[in-house]
């Protein structure tokens, strides 16, 4: 894997976490935007990274690590700012998990709350993953224009920003053991507890308003976090359309607690 660094002369660190399905390159104009005030690292996953074509993605623990050991031996294992986005929110959750690390705003972006089902059986696991992961495959990893358009309408976003995020070379073999890995691994939700946690969805397409929909569960059981959500954008619009606003959200949340805020 890969970590992309930009504004190091800058003092505060932010770690971005692109979402599944996609390339660093995604958020890549938003990372260089972002150092003119912090010091970005952008990681590029194992198996979706397309300066390293020939690495397979083996799983989030695996990436989280990595990651985490960069940053304790470049940077004292201090990060001021951690963003991950939709699938990047599965290893971001496993980095909090982590408390050699001092995180200290998280933000979560278009978060689902819905764990994979505990599957024991190998060979059920395979039959799993060849319908669950085989249709995002083949509407995401294998992507047309007609499933771009899908992507796009459901998602809340324009075809143009589908057509420039999506990464369609990665193996089936790195997409299998994204959700392989979560198969039977409940989420811990008690790491909200290691940061300033900040939950943000977009539900202008469908994606988010299904991602958010235990949100309300969360807050009932007392876990610490703010929820902002964004009804004229969709499933990551902030970071992928809206740049300029971006900025000044994170900005807010790093600078201010507050209350469930509904936009």
């Amino acid at each position: 894997m890969k970590y992309f660094e930009f504004g190091k002369e800058n003092e505060e660190l932010m770690v971005l976490l692109h979402g599944g399905g996609t390339s660093y390159l995604g958020v890549l104009p938003v990372a260089e935007k972002i150092a003119e005030k912090y010091h970005v690292i952008l990681l590029a996953y194992d198996g979706f990274n397309p300066s390293e074509p020939d690495t397979e993605f083996q799983s989030v623990a695996y990436e989280a690590r990595c990651l985490e050991d960069y940053i304790i031996a470049n940077y004292g294992g201090k990060v001021d700012i951690l963003y991950g986005l939709s699938y990047g929110c599965r290893t971001l959750m496993q980095i909090l998990e982590d408390r050699r690390l001092e995180i200290t705003t998280t933000i979560a972006d278009g978060m689902s709350l819905r764990d994979y089902p505990d599957i024991k059986s190998n060979f059920l696991k395979e039959i799993y993953l060849f319908f669950f992961t085989g249709m995002f495959f083949v509407i995401m990893g294998r992507a047309g224009k007609l499933r771009k358009r899908f992507l796009a309408k459901i998602t809340g976003r324009s075809l143009e920003e589908a057509d420039r995020i999506l990464y369609t070379k990665a193996s089936w073999k790195s997409w299998k053991n994204q959700d392989r890995c979560l198969i039977g691994k409940k989420t811990d939700y008690s790491v909200f507890r290691n940061t300033d946690m900040h939950i943000w969805y977009g539900i202008k397409g469908t994606v988010d308003k299904k991602f958010s929909a235990g949100i309300e569960e969360l807050k009932e059981k007392g876990y610490p976090f703010t929820c902002k959500i964004f009804e004229d954008m969709g499933h990551g619009g902030l970071i992928g359309e809206n740049t300029e606003q971006f900025i000044k959200e994170v900005e807010k949340a790093h600078t201010r607690k507050s209350v469930c805020i509904s936009r």
